[in-house]
């Protein structure tokens, strides 16, 4: 009789634990939702994942009705762009985001990888394209759809790493201070529904290399909590990233990379981690801020919703 109650339980944790690691079909938001892409440490001239990732994201950006795309910055890998007529223009952007549901606009930041090569390039290639804008290395947008409006703000934490940690002649303290007042001056007067900071350093990260990037722990992130930001969103890492800061109100993420990834990890703060290459969906309503995790082959992995009440209607 032991034997048969020892089988018995061992077949019901099996069954239990089989049903608790099936992950249900998560469906991608539909194309009258106001939806847009992140994509990351997505230039190496097509490969490692790059194509492959380029043409799912055509082909979700058309299904889901993207309303415009946002980089997390590594946009040129090595070693960034030398000019606008530079050929990384065309293998590693013009000729792998072909799909007409891509010819949206698309607000860059800047990686590490580009800061190898010329900025200015990056900023004056808004005068040639009609659909990449970049208007300085660190800006700040509004969009809107319908009643939903979002604020980005699209920073360049290369500049505020080495500002704050090394500085040197080209990334001075002064210029790292300015941008975390350019910030904090922003988030002062902001109005709009949801607020979404951008930046290719994660304030926080699970990596075992990498881990947290000090300098943002400092300086950017008491600003950010002074705030009403709804999520930062980093990349870097080259894997998906949701963590929880039990001091703070503000969802952190780790957009992967649109081409090579690394393996994923985890630690206290991690709410979800994977190791897959693609990109990210965010789509917002009046009430609601949902993170969807795409992997290379169209599949949601992961979904996070940041909800809110309705706003009372004055009287």
């Amino acid at each position: 009789m032991k034997t048969f109650y020892r089988i018995f339980y061992t077949l019901l944790l099996l069954i239990s634990f089989s049903a608790a690691a099936q992950t249900p079909d998560i469906k991608l938001p539909v194309s009258s939702s106001f939806n847009f892409i992140m994509i990351s440490d997505h230039g190496r001239n097509g490969y490692h994942n790059q194509k492959e990732v380029g043409t799912m994201m055509g082909e979700v950006a058309s299904d889901c009705g993207i309303r415009f795309i946002v980089t997390g910055g590594d946009n040129f890998q090595t070693a960034g762009v030398q000019s606008v007529q530079d050929p990384l223009w065309w293998s590693c952007h013009e000729n792998i985001y072909t799909n007409p549901s891509l010819n949206v606009d698309w607000y860059p930041a800047l990686g590490n990888h580009d800061h190898g090569g010329n900025i200015q390039a990056q900023i004056d290639y808004s005068d040639i394209s009609r659909r990449w804008k970049m208007p300085a290395a660190y800006y700040t947008l509004v969009k809107t759809r319908n009643d939903v409006s979002i604020r980005l703000i699209i920073l360049d934490t290369y500049s505020l790493v080495q500002g704050f940690g090394s500085p040197d002649k080209k990334y001075t303290l002064a210029a790292a201070q300015k941008q975390i007042h350019f910030v904090d001056s922003i988030l002062t007067v902001e109005k709009e529904d949801w607020v979404i900071v951008v930046g290719h350093h994660p304030v926080f990260s699970a990596h075992p290399t990498r881990q947290n990037t000090k300098e943002l722990v400092q300086y950017l992130n008491p600003v950010l909590n002074s705030h009403d930001v709804d999520y930062f969103i980093g990349a870097h890492d080259h894997i998906f990233q949701h963590l929880k800061d039990p001091a703070s109100k503000i969802d952190y993420f780790v957009n992967t990379a649109g081409s090579e990834v690394r393996d994923a990890s985890s630690n206290a703060m991690t709410q979800f981690t994977a190791s897959a290459p693609g990109f990210s969906i965010i789509s917002a309503t009046k009430t609601s801020l949902a993170m969807y995790f795409i992997n290379k082959d169209g599949k949601a992995i992961y979904k996070y919703t940041r909800e809110k009440p309705a706003a009372t209607p004055v009287k």
